[in-house]
């Protein structure tokens, strides 16, 4: 036995050293650079800036673009000041760029970024990602969420807490299906003017409850896709990602992309995690943060025949069945060719171009009018001209607020130039498609350009050594905590990571491809490595409702939207009511985890 013991631990130092042969010198200027800039990257996502420009500069800025005919001629007052916004997009550009000036990366770190390396693919993470989210967004405008939604509330009657229950449950269920951006879109808007006109004055126990369950609903968005292993020549054969994540949500398809897992078994894993942690937090919720009168009141007044006839809420019927025929067949078809080898874009880009020429379709139909109305017809999706002022958020479709079409008979000749020509197709766009153009609005395109360059510094971490010393680190507190420590540290370290990582979108690509590496080079037991694998996948969900808004750029939103609400939610309130939250759920799912891979290899 005691043979055993020395030679298992001779086995893990060997590991080590393995490791550690493997760092490069990360005391070299250019490592440290870009671990700084990394960290700085991080930083602007938390902590935003903006910075004023000195009016000479804009002046010549401005002269140079009129001279190339990208903004007209103007005459009168100087141009207003500017500012240089320093955010989650510019600061890690900026980085990448100074990386590769100063040559700390080269381009192959920039192309691996991109087209993919390890098993991560961006180009087919961004192609599916982008597909379900227009799928998601399309159907959500059809008003399907508000109908169902006040369809909820006027079964839950006029007990508040019931009413509580059932709105809780009904985000969950309504976000495992189409993901949390539908949810935090719309939902957020509608919970906003539910409290008004039930007249409950504090709805804080309302908005932090959806906020929960939206983001919880994402651990059980995992449809998984199988692809073919790749070989890298940096890690000896390291398992590559033999499938692709099918959800809307960045952080699962990092995940999905980076390590081997089965559809069935991950459901396995996930499911009672998930419903363990939503009983716990609703009891938290209710019966612990909000079991105040004044948070959830005994009895709610109000009358949905008074208020809102609820199929008017359902503005596009047929796009609504539609949408959520063609949703469902998707995943569907996602789940049954994960054993052929059909790479998942190419399984969900059709169904968006579908849903895009049937928008299309019912836009020029509905909306084909020889001049502009003052309103749209009754069964048009133009958000600001049918839905309620309640529904729409800052990134509908404002047509109040685009600039007015000249008049066929106005002497005027257009000016030609870059500026006034996009301005005028866009107008022109909108004229017939407001439906589609609202949805383009809508669609998460700044994660796009984040994700990119996130990929790429975190790649430049990896090409000058630093992921192989977190790697070592890693592999040194498994070695004195084994599958706990596994499942414990890497949950509560991702939930932490969120909050400094520039969002849960950059702790999941650093913490994913630390644990590749550490796999790869550590050979781990099949309990601790899916244990750390799972938890992951755990803290990089739970980790989006912590600390600060930018743990993911949901809260962000959320709070953006709530703004416009006139509903302010300070920092020290979402951190002190989100702590419990994410704490409970996070422990819970840990334990039940933890369980389940103890029966699992119960004879290993």
């Amino acid at each position: 036995m005691h043979t055993e013991v020395m030679l298992l631990r001779s086995a893990d130092f060997a590991n080590f050293g393995q490791l550690t042969a493997r760092a490069p010198a990360v005391g070299h200027w250019k490592a440290i650079l870009v671990l700084v800039l990394f960290v700085i990257s991080n930083v602007a996502v938390v902590f935003p800036i903006r910075l004023p420009v000195p009016q000479a500069i804009i002046q010549w800025g401005q002269n140079i673009l009129i001279f190339c005919r990208v903004l007209p001629r103007r005459s009168g007052p100087p141009p207003k000041a500017k500012h240089i916004h320093l955010d989650f997009i510019t600061v890690p550009l900026f980085s990448v760029i100074l990386l590769l000036i100063t040559g700390a990366i080269n381009g192959a770190v920039v192309r691996d970024g991109i087209v993919g390396a390890n098993g991560v693919k961006p180009l087919d993470i961004m192609a599916l990602f982008l597909s379900l989210a227009y799928l998601s967004i399309s159907l959500d405008a059809t008003g399907l969420l508000r109908f169902l939604a006040f369809w909820v509330v006027r079964k839950g009657g006029s007990s508040g807490r019931r009413l509580f229950a059932y709105l809780y449950v009904f985000f969950l269920a309504y976000g495992v299906i189409v993901g949390n951006d539908p949810v935090i879109l719309s939902g957020t808007a509608f919970l906003a003017y539910l409290t008004r006109i039930s007249g409950i004055t504090n709805p804080t126990a309302w908005i932090f409850s959806q906020f929960a369950a939206a983001n919880m609903v994402l651990l059980l968005r995992y449809n998984f896709h199988r692809v073919k292993r790749v070989d890298h020549a940096t890690l000896t054969h390291l398992p590559a990602a033999s499938v692709v994540l099918v959800s809307s949500n960045q952080t699962n398809l990092v995940l999905a992309g980076a390590f081997s897992l089965s559809f069935t078994t991950y459901t396995a894993h996930c499911i009672l995690p998930f419903l363990f942690a939503a009983v716990f937090v609703y009891l938290v919720l209710a019966l612990g943060l909000f079991r105040s009168p004044d948070m959830v009141p005994p009895s709610v007044d109000i009358d949905i025949a008074s208020n809102e006839d609820i199929g008017t809420t359902l503005i596009d019927q047929r796009g609504a069945i539609f949408g959520s025929v063609l949703l469902l067949v998707t995943l569907g078809v996602l789940v049954g060719t994960s054993v052929v080898g059909v790479p998942v874009w190419e399984v969900t880009v059709p169904p968006a171009v579908i849903m895009l020429l049937r928008d299309l379709h019912h836009d020029w139909t509905t909306i084909r009018l020889p001049e502009p109305e003052p309103e749209c017809p009754p069964d048009c999706r133009c958000y600001d001209v049918v839905i309620e002022p309640y529904i729409a958020t800052e990134l509908s479709l404002r047509t109040s607020e685009l600039p007015s079409q000249a008049s066929p008979a106005s002497p005027t000749i257009p000016q030609q130039d870059l500026s006034s020509l996009i301005e005028r197709c866009f107008v022109q766009l909108t004229s017939p498609f407001p439906t589609v153009m609202s949805i383009v609005r809508r669609l998460p395109f700044p994660l796009v350009p984040f994700a990119f360059l996130m990929f790429i510094l975190v790649q430049g971490l990896s090409a000058r050594g630093w992921v192989d010393v977190f790697a070592v680190w890693w592999a040194a507190w498994i070695r004195k905590t084994g599958t706990l420590g596994a499942v414990g540290g890497m949950g509560f370290l991702t939930c932490i990571a969120c909050n400094v990582c520039g969002t849960n979108i950059g702790a999941t690509i650093l913490l994913a491809r630390v644990l590749q590496l550490w796999a790869a080079t550590s050979s781990p037991d099949a309990r601790t490595k899916e244990g750390a694998i799972y938890a992951l996948a755990l803290g990089s969900n739970y980790g989006a409702f912590t600390f600060t808004f930018s743990a993911s750029l949901a809260g962000l939103l959320w709070r953006r939207i709530l703004d416009q609400k006139g509903i302010h939610v300070r920092a020290t309130q979402f951190l002190w009511l989100n702590i419990s939250i994410a704490f409970t759920a996070m422990t819970v799912s840990s334990l039940v985890l933890v369980g389940q891979l103890y029966v699992v290899y119960r004879n290993k």
